[in-house]
This record gives structure tokens, C-alpha cells and sequence, in this order.
């Protein structure tokens, strides 16, 4: 099993097949690899805390588009009318292809769920038996088979249990490779190649804590850095290194707030290599990397002695009375999806 490169073709993930094939499980597990939210398409079908009862046909069409506008998911569902509605943003398929036996055995084991009362269960039981006998129907194994059919970029079927769990597995080691991978691509082919990177592996994430907790907190005197803060890891926060030859020398993160704009968190290098142009480095990669996920500009609230590094990159002052000055920079240029 081969997958395309992480950075790319795992954007926007969609996850279909029939009622206890996995899905939410196999999303669930790779949206916390990637740091992708997860879109349970049940979530937007039904009415909230109303297993049954269809929510307005026009409302969950809307919040099912706005879902796939984002940069980077991993969607999951039965539907095959709305897996439809989303595979023009889709960056890969994965459909999950288990006998109706496995599933119906799988629902069993996790028992009424979401409101259901024993009458809904068993007619859900009934519902994932008949999904290769039911025609004409946009929740069956037939629509399903068409949509990956006609679906051109990378895509997986998955027939068995052990190969739901393979493709998770190798999946995470796919991404740890990948980011060794982009680490050893230079920037200029000299001796001094560079590469900033998302944070994805242990060691890179024991890195990241390392600069950012010498250099914000015991350089400056302070103490309670908290490695586990929530933000580091929140939807569209994007914890990013600057590796020198392989050996991280830089921290930022890049916070997706909407409307095609993003603040700089946290920016730091190792106090040995400060003074010496890997300060430009970093936001030279952060820029390019946020103009890879639709950003066209960039917020950030730089401490009043980084001001003039800022400027020189080409960032303007738009709030001066703040303790900490408010900056921003356009960036040129949209990456097309």
C-alpha cells in the first residue's frame, strides 16, 4: 500500500461505506495524525440529539459545502448523495467495503447510540444488510462503487477489518517519513540547506517544546511553559520547525483565523543562532507554507524590539499603541487547490 505525498493529497480526506464499516473510527484515527478536524456527515443529516428525524434538506446542503471550503479534513459518512456533493474538493477516497455480517456485528457490539430507542436499532440492523441489494439509492453499495468509480485521484478500497487497520497503521508511518523526507530537501543545494516543516513526529513535537520553552520562557525568566497548552493542537494551528541540515534551530506556529488570513505564534531560534539570518529563514518557509493553505495575509503581535525585523521582511504597522505592536503582510500569490 503506497500513499501520495502527506502535504498534498491528505488535505481533504473523504471516508465512505456502509453503517459499523469503521469510518468514524479510521477518521477519527487519522484526523488526529494529520491534526485535521473530522466531519461526521450523521452529525449534519440529522437533527441535533434527534437520531431520526431528517434535518432541513437545504440547511444540511449548506453545511455540508461550507465544511468541504475547508483547507484540510477528513469527512466521513454513508451519504453517498452528499459524498457527491463534496468529491469535486476531495483529495483522496477511501471507501470502506466490509461484508454486511462484519458490520452489522460491529453495530451490535457498540450497542443503541445517539438517541436511538430499540426499534430504530433493529431497523438499522435491517438497513446495513440490505446495502448491496438496495438500487436507485444514493446510501448503497452501488452508489458507492460509482463514486469510486469515477473518482481520478488517489483512492483506496479497504475489504476487511485487518486492512482498515493497516491502511491507519501505515498511514502514520507514511507521515513520519514524509516529514524526514522534506527535511533533507535543501533550500539552494549549498552546505547550509534549510526546510521548515510542519511538526509531526515525537521527536520533532520534543523539539519544538525545547526552542520555544529556552528561548519565550528561561531565557526571559519565566517559568510555566506548558508543553501539552491546547492551542498547539487545535484545528488550523499549525506548529511548524525550521531544520538546519536535519537539526531544528527554529519554532513558530501558524494560527488559521478565516477569511484567507492567519497570525504568527510564538516565533523563536535557538539563542546560538540568532543574528545570523535563520530568523528570515523561518518566515521565509512560514509564508510559503501559508500561502499553500489559501492564506493572503498575516497577522502578528511582535514584541516592540522585533518591529524592525518585521519591517525589513516587508511587514507593516497597522496598531502601534499596543505593548506588543500590531503587524500584517500580504502574501503575493494563492496556491489553486
Amino acid at each position: 500500500m503506497t500513499f501520495p505525498n502527506p502535504s498534498a493529497a491528505l488535505d481533504r480526506m473523504l471516508i465512505m461505506g456502509n453503517g459499523g464499516a469503521g469510518k468514524s473510527w479510521l477518521a477519527c484515527r487519522i484526523g488526529e495524525q494529520l491534526h485535521h478536524p473530522v466531519v461526521h456527515l450523521d452529525d449534519m443529516h440529522w437533527e441535533p440529539g434527534r437520531y431520526g428525524i431528517d434535518r432541513d434538506r437545504a440547511l444540511r446542503d449548506e453545511m455540508v459545502k461550507a465544511a468541504a471550503e475547508g483547507n484540510a479534513w477528513v469527512m466521513e459518512g454513508v451519504y453517498g448523495q452528499l459524498a457527491n456533493m463534496v468529491l469535486n474538493r476531495t483529495t483522496i477516497l477511501v471507501w470502506i467495503d466490509l461484508p454486511e455480517e462484519e458490520c452489522i456485528a460491529n453495530i451490535k457490539l457498540r450497542g443503541i447510540q445517539g438517541g436511538e430507542t430499540g426499534t430504530q436499532f433493529d431497523g438499522l440492523l435491517k438497513w446495513v444488510a440490505e446495502y448491496r441489494s438496495r438500487t436507485n439509492n444514493w446510501n448503497s453499495f452501488e452508489t458507492h462503487a460509482r463514486l469510486f468509480s469515477v473518482f481520478s485521484r488517489p483512492k483506496f478500497l479497504l475489504s476487511s477489518r485487518e486492512s482498515v487497520t493497516d491502511f491507519a497503521d501505515r498511514l502514520s508511518t507514511s507521515i513520519d517519513e514524509a516529514a524526514d523526507e522534506r527535511a533533507r530537501f535543501p533550500n539552494d543545494g549549498g552546505k547550509d540547506a534549510w526546510m521548515v516543516v510542519p511538526v509531526m513526529t515525537e521527536q520533532q513535537w520534543n523539539a519544538y517544546h525545547d526552542i520555544r520553552r529556552a528561548v519565550l520562557f528561561e531565557a526571559r525568566g519565566l517559568i510555566g511553559y506548558d508543553a501539552s497548552h491546547a492551542d498547539d493542537r487545535r484545528d488550523g494551528h499549525f506548529p511548524l520547525l525550521l531544520l538546519l541540515e536535519n537539526t531544528p534551530v527554529g519554532a513558530a506556529r501558524l494560527d488559521l483565523t478565516g477569511e484567507e488570513t492567519a497570525c504568527v505564534r510564538t516565533v523563536a531560534i535557538r539563542a546560538e543562532r540568532q543574528g545570523k539570518g535563520y530568523g528570515r529563514m523561518l518566515m521565509a518557509g512560514l509564508e510559503k507554507f501559508a500561502s499553500q493553505h489559501g492564506v493572503k495575509r498575516l497577522l502578528v503581535n511582535a514584541a516592540r524590539d522585533a518591529v524592525g525585523f518585521y519591517e525589513a521582511l516587508g511587514w507593516a504597522v497597522i496598531e502601534a499603541g499596543h505593548e506588543n505592536p500590531v503587524l500584517t503582510k500580504e502574501l503575493r500569490t494563492r496556491p489553486q487547490w
